[in-house]
């Protein structure tokens, strides 16, 4: 029944491996990875056509199709330094994604009236009721647009959301179980027409039927995967402002016990200065050098003003200016950590980038707070070098090499400012980073 199954199998198993590689190739990968992937391609393509078993029936046929997939996933444990999980999420859909193309490009070669039986995958009784022969070549051809098209589409929409090295964390199963078990009925049901029914018709619904189960299961695993993703970041954020209300309390009494101190040192400094009949200028120096310490920022709201100064100190200890001009008592609506959390990450973002500066004037942080009409506004500022590179969801790439574990901030600090219903937006201008952020005024009584 199945005349070129040899060759079948050499071309499914081309088709199997380029689906992997569109879904894979931004994992983790092995030290020599261009080595392995190179000689794991070599022994899958080889395993295919030397295999010695020729199908006696549907399951036989599925067997040995799910045999190949498993050699595959196996050569992936060898070139991919991933959790099983995530490998097997990759695959999985890899192999929905070719079996996707195959019956696709049945049922177009069928419905064309063109019996282009490429594989000798039906019997002449099917291909004799309906349709007219034509020239493998062309069978060819047309299937291999078929391929194309739909592996481009499946890149297009949903390769590319799997983010490079990223672990993706699929702590789900239910689902991707269920989607497995699917894949594994498409597989069986196909193999079951092949070898059951000689009719026409119902050789192209079957694979229409498959086709749409192979579309609906790579939606429903990247749902999980964006699902996770979402969990992920929320589990982070609370996170963020938990150790931002710790962060919070620690330096409020630090602030606090510094105020005092250097209170009582400038006291004790003018008291033995008197004394001793030092100069003036030089306790006025001495007390100058000590008001470094203190903090200076005055908002309006004891929250805004610990974080301000403290970022204040941090900035002058590296030659970095922080300019600031707010009214702290507009953010009255917001608790103290989140006030910490947000300013504290704009403006370490800030002081990051101007560090890097050769030009010490530029070195400078600005922020502002103020209210415009019925808004309240917050605007953060600095110089910057280079390009400024935006990824997908509008936020700058992060300039980390881990870029897995970074860019966090930008991101807690939107998830803060959309809690109030705010919106938040980054421009760059003339070599100026601006961060824009503007909260509704809040109705009298919601503060």
């Amino acid at each position: 029944m199945i005349s070129y199954f040899a060759f079948y199998k050499v071309i499914f198993m081309v088709q199997l491996l380029i689906a992997e590689a569109l879904f894979t190739f931004r994992l983790r990968r092995r030290s020599f990875f261009w080595l392995r992937w190179g000689l794991s391609a070599a022994l899958c393509l080889a395993c295919a056509a030397l295999f010695p078993w020729e199908p006696q029936g549907p399951v036989s046929l599925s067997l040995i199709f799910l045999l190949l997939f498993a050699l595959t996933l196996a050569c992936g444990f060898f070139c991919f330094k991933v959790s099983a999980l995530s490998l097997l999420f990759c695959m999985a859909i890899a192999y929905a994604v070719q079996h996707f193309g195959y019956c696709v490009s049945n049922c177009m070669l069928l419905l064309s009236g063109l019996n282009a039986n490429v594989y000798g995958i039906y019997t002449e009784e099917v291909l004799s009721q309906h349709f007219l022969p034509v020239n493998e070549a062309f069978g060819f051809i047309f299937s291999f647009v078929i391929y194309y098209l739909s592996y481009y589409l499946f890149y297009l929409f949903f390769a590319r959301r799997i983010r490079k090295k990223e672990d993706l964390r699929l702590r789900s199963l239910s689902l991707f179980v269920v989607s497995g078990f699917a894949i594994l009925l498409s597989v069986v049901v196909n193999a079951a027409v092949v070898y059951g029914t000689t009719d026409g018709d119902l050789i192209v619904l079957f694979n229409a039927y498959n086709a749409a189960c192979c579309l609906f299961i790579v939606y429903a695993l990247f749902s999980i995967l964006r699902r996770n993703r979402m969990e992920a970041e929320l589990n982070f954020m609370h996170e963020t402002l938990r150790r931002a209300r710790e962060q919070y309390e620690a330096s409020k009494r630090s602030m606090e016990l510094v105020n005092i101190k250097c209170h009582d040192l400038k006291q004790q400094i003018r008291t033995i200065g008197r004394a001793n009949f030092i100069n003036e200028t030089a306790i006025a120096e001495m007390s100058d050098a000590i008001s470094l310490y203190d903090a200076a920022v005055d908002t309006g709201y004891g929250p805004l003003n610990i974080i301000l100064s403290e970022k204040s100190l941090a900035c002058r200890s590296e030659g970095i200016s922080l300019d600031c001009m707010a009214d702290g008592t507009l953010l009255r609506f917001m608790n103290e950590a989140e006030i910490y959390s947000l300013f504290g990450n704009a403006i370490d973002n800030a002081a990051s980038a101007v560090r890097r500066l050769q030009d010490e004037q530029k070195r400078t942080v600005g922020v502002q707070v103020g209210q415009v009409k019925g808004f309240i506004t917050v605007h953060v500022y600095n110089y910057f070098e280079g390009q400024l590179e935006v990824s997908a969801d509008g936020l700058p790439r992060t300039t980390k090499t881990d870029a897995e574990n970074h860019g966090y901030g930008l991101k807690s600090i939107r998830y803060i400012v959309e809690k109030y219903g705010g919106r938040m937006s980054v421009k760059a201008q003339n070599n100026v980073f601006n961060l824009n952020i503007i909260f509704p005024l809040p109705r009298e009584g919601e503060n």
